[in-house]
């Protein structure tokens, strides 16, 4: 077996450790040739109050270059599935791609009206923050960045995504069109299970072996 590298990236509101990281973490330990890195987006709350996918995307970039990795696979959930497709899509590099409920598309629509202005306005909204436990404020940034993604890229590598169809944080529909569109490159796995997947991770690890590593 040749020596294989897997990046993880986390979702909007998750840490390098969480669930899903940690579970693929101890999984992969198993397997002597593969090196997995689950890298951390916000290490400090200031790092997520100013966030944005160009960021994320860029962080992700000096990462792969200062660990010198010539070559990897990228799994990324939620908002990391994003950013794992627009980085390889801009950068190459990347094998493939396993997208965990991933949120490929943005629309002003999913905010309730007056929410963006009242966000505009005061500059900064306040989330909870699973990884970091705490209330967080997020810059208005975020939004006006995240339009420049708001349609998903063409797929540059084959890519397996695993979705809920009781996801009620970013809906099945949007990895359903974008596996009919790309028919070839993408295959899309459903599932019975909401966005977190916490009770699909043998799945995960399943994939992550016979998909990235086969």
């Amino acid at each position: 077996m040749t020596h294989e590298t897997i990046l993880f990236l986390h979702g909007f509101l998750s840490s390098a450790q969480g669930t899903k990281a940690d579970y693929l973490r101890q999984r992969l330990a198993n397997y002597p040739d593969v090196e997995f890195h689950a890298l951390e987006f916000n290490p400090t709350p200031r790092d997520f109050e100013f966030m944005t996918i160009t960021g994320q995307i860029n962080r992700l970039r000096q990462y792969i270059l200062d660990h010198q990795i010539e070559a990897a696979s990228l799994i990324g959930s939620s908002l990391g599935g994003q950013v794992a497709l627009h980085y390889a899509y801009r950068y190459g590099g990347i094998r493939k791609l396993l997208l965990l409920a991933p949120a490929l598309f943005y629309s002003v629509n999913r905010y309730a009206p007056n929410e963006l202005a009242q966000w505009q306005i005061s500059g900064v909204r306040t989330l909870w923050h699973d990884g970091l436990q705490a209330d967080l404020p997020l810059r208005y940034q975020f939004h006006l960045d995240r339009l420049q993604y708001n349609q998903p890229v063409h797929p540059p590598v084959p890519t397996v995504i695993i979705h809920g169809r009781n996801d009620d944080v970013v809906p099945i529909t949007g990895s359903r069109q974008y596996a009919s569109a790309n028919p070839n490159s993408v295959t899309l796995i459903e599932v019975d299970s909401d966005h977190r997947l916490n009770d699909q991770l043998p799945l995960i690890g399943d994939h992550t072996g016979s998909f990235l590593l086969g």
